[in-house]
């Protein structure tokens, strides 16, 4: 009667162990691990264990003891309580009632783990089912979308049917191809790209044996915006230069600087700096031997911006001044708000903290004067930066508050997690950790959907030290393993994140990132180390200027209370011995 009823409860104890080891089994399967912090967790289960066995062995229950111990065991094999209370158990027994339990509990573990393996064929049958469904939604919307291509490709040609009937049976080539064009441009707008190709190198074959070179010129240059929509970025180069070459042959200065511009786009949207600079820079000598003024600003701003990507500091400031000049000269004072907020950038980056103030609050006033307040909120965020930097948190704050609230969501998503990031910092070098962690924690859910992983590693890192000094271990331990798995450890968290107006496009940089070549996104990595390495020299040289402005302002503090004290000596030295003399004459 004792085995039996041990047996059952046994059975009973089985459903519970069973549920413990599936919990584990399916981490494993999911390639989850158990940090040190859930290392309580485990012992807890092993203390019930232990607590379980005990109590069955008081009541002299062997079968069910034994089945504990062994659990307890499994989980931490290197304690020797459990094996010391099996082997009590197996000299208490005679051999004949000692086999009997063996073999309940040898059976028990059996069922445990048929029934173990029934699970997990059940939940890979689920895997699968959801794997199927998952493949069946894909096709379904691809074939949604080929429906729907379909679709407006037929309305299209419907729309040019008659036209497109009349030239392909007339004799006029040129008739012809402005047709093909038309489709092309139709077939571009509703971005079916692969048609708008087709349809522009019909038109061009025909232009290049009837037209004129300017129509060649501009065939090559709609196929290359074309290319460039679908991520063809060489196909696009080669375009270009193919339109280039014709308006070079033909003398048109103002087609070719433009041309070499666009060429510049596409390099500077690859990461190849050097080409964007080299055609940027033609381009600009072109423009100023025709005194292009206007598109040699557009020109100088875009070298700035490259340079600044860079960081090469300098450079960029060297070009954002020569595109202040012209705007300054052509009297276009709404362009000067965007310009001037980024040479407060650069300048600030550079540790010209006093130039930088300048600068930005000139970009603030000329922004509030052309309305243009989504940019003014940036320069706020740029104040507020200045301020940090100065140990002003409160004051730094109030200008992020401010910028943050100009930036409505939805509209500037990632302006806004920068805000946040920011004021995350502020409020942690004030002591407040439970205000920095909501901010950050908000700015990271916006740079995990926009997947900008350079404010990711930045968000993640800073949560890490605010859960570290709140006494947050855990949370701490999950946030550095993410980061580490960005293969971001090094990232800065202290010197606050600028904005300006190439920020505005961030988001279809992001875009355009999963249609870049592996040799583009090594350029891309190798380009944001080097800047974050700049970043983190220029932040030290930053603190150490403002070290040493704080030391000579103690030193020359010192030398006035030491000249102060000396005269004052002086004084009562003099007024002393004037007295004496007073004295001694009565």
């Amino acid at each position: 009667m004792k085995i039996q009823k041990s047996f059952v409860r046994l059975s009973q104890l089985f459903v519970f162990s069973l549920l413990v080891i599936h919990c584990h089994t399916l981490a494993g399967s999911l390639g989850i691990t158990y940090p040190e912090s859930q290392q309580d967790d485990k012992k807890a289960i092993y203390i019930e264990h232990l607590k379980k066995a005990d109590r069955y062995l008081a009541e002299k229950d062997y079968a069910a003891a034994m089945f504990e111990y062994e659990k307890a065991a499994d989980i931490m094999p290197y304690e020797e309580y459990p094996k010391l209370k099996m082997q009590g158990i197996e000299a208490t027994l005679g051999e004949k009632e000692l086999a009997e339990v063996r073999k309940k509990v040898k059976q028990a573990r059996k069922q445990e783990e048929e029934q173990l393996r029934k699970e997990q064929a059940a939940e890979e049958k689920s895997k699968s089912v959801v794997k199927e469904k998952e493949e069946f939604d894909e096709f379904l919307h691809e074939r949604q979308a080929q429906t729907q291509r379909d679709s407006v490709r037929r309305a299209i040609f419907d729309v040019f049917a008659d036209e497109l009937k009349r030239v392909e049976q007339g004799k006029d080539m040129l008739a012809r191809s402005a047709v093909y064009r038309k489709i092309a441009d139709a077939f571009r707008k509703a971005k079916d790209e692969e048609i708008a190709i087709k349809y522009y190198q019909k038109a061009l074959e025909i232009e290049e044996q009837y037209g004129q070179q300017d129509t060649v010129s501009a065939v090559y240059e709609d196929m290359a915006g074309t290319y460039f929509a679908t991520g063809d970025f060489q196909n696009s180069i080669n375009s270009y230069e193919k339109s280039l070459s014709v308006k070079e042959k033909a003398g048109d200065k103002a087609g070719a600087s433009e041309v070499m511009s666009s060429i510049a786009g596409v390099y500077e949207t690859t990461y190849d700096y050097k080409n964007a600079i080299s055609y940027y820079q033609k381009s600009a000598k072109l423009k100023d031997s025709i005194a292009d003024e206007s598109g040699l600003k557009d020109v100088m701003d875009n070298l700035g911006n490259v340079y600044y990507k860079q960081k090469i500091l300098t450079s960029s400031i060297l070009s954002y001044e020569k595109a202040v000049k012209i705007i300054q000269k052509l009297d276009m004072k709404e362009a000067l708000g965007p310009v001037y907020n980024k040479l407060g950038v650069a300048h600030y980056e550079m540790g010209n903290l006093v130039e930088a103030e300048k600068f930005f609050k000139e970009s603030m006033k000329n922004l509030y004067e052309a309305g243009n307040r989504k940019e003014a909120a940036m320069t706020l965020n740029n104040l507020g930066n200045l301020l940090f930097i100065n140990n002003k948190y409160e004051d730094a704050i109030t200008y992020y508050e401010r910028s943050l609230k100009s930036k409505k969501p939805g509209e500037y998503e990632y302006g806004r997690a920068v805000t946040m990031f920011n004021m995350g910092n502020a409020y942690r070098r004030s002591g407040d950790h439970n205000k920095a962690m909501e901010l950050y924690e908000k700015s990271l859910h916006i740079a995990d959907s926009l997947s900008f992983t350079a404010l990711q590693g930045k968000n993640l890192k800073a949560l890490s030290a605010v859960y570290e000094a709140s006494k947050m271990f855990d949370k701490a331990a999950e946030m550095r393993s993410k980061l580490d798995t960005l293969n971001l450890s090094s990232i800065s968290i202290e010197f606050p994140v600028s904005e300006n107006e190439m920020d505005l496009d961030v988001e279809k940089t992001q875009e355009i990132l999963s249609k870049l070549s592996q040799e583009a996104l090594k350029r891309k990595d190798v380009l944001e180390k080097e800047g974050n390495n700049k970043m983190a020299d220029l932040y030290i040289s930053t603190l150490n200027k403002q070290y040493m402005k704080e030391q000579n302002r103690s030193r020359t503090f010192l030398m006035l209370s030491i000249a102060l004290g000396v005269v004052l000596l002086m004084t009562l030295i003099f007024a002393f011995r004037s007295s004496r003399k007073k004295k001694i004459m009565t």
